[in-house]
């Protein structure tokens, strides 16, 4: 993977110089047709069967993550919600109206991470 430096500037002191960091460059996307159709070639269902599946499945995982589940993928991984709340001296007053900051949480499975170990990488000039 490619990746460029960026300087980052610090919000807390900005008389600091600021220091680089390496960030990734991304090649470009992938679509689900994209998706489907390498799938495909990789089963006995075609391209429109596993573009059906994949879009089906894109569009229940927000009721699952809204009735509180974990969504657990196999080796694919785990999706979940996460927030924040204001803090209330009193348990009672915590209430609806404190959550706020909500994340779709995606944590990889082994095999993914394990994947990330072996990668290369090089600057884009």
């Amino acid at each position: 993977m490619k990746y460029k430096t960026i300087p980052k500037g610090n919000p807390a002191d900005r008389e600091e110089k600021p220091k680089y960091y390496a960030a990734p460059v991304y090649t470009g996307e992938i679509n689900l047709k994209r998706i489907s159709a390498e799938l495909a070639a990789l089963s006995s269902l075609s391209s429109g069967d596993v573009n059906n599946v994949l879009t089906n499945f894109v569009e229940a995982l927000p009721k699952y993550l809204k009735d509180g589940y974990k969504l657990r993928l196999g080796d694919f991984g785990i999706f979940k919600v996460s927030f924040s709340s204001e803090g209330q001296a009193d348990p009672k007053k915590v209430l609806p109206a404190h959550i706020k900051n909500r994340k779709v949480l995606y944590t990889a499975g082994k095999d993914i991470k394990n994947s990330m170990n072996d990668m290369h990488f090089e600057i884009d000039n």
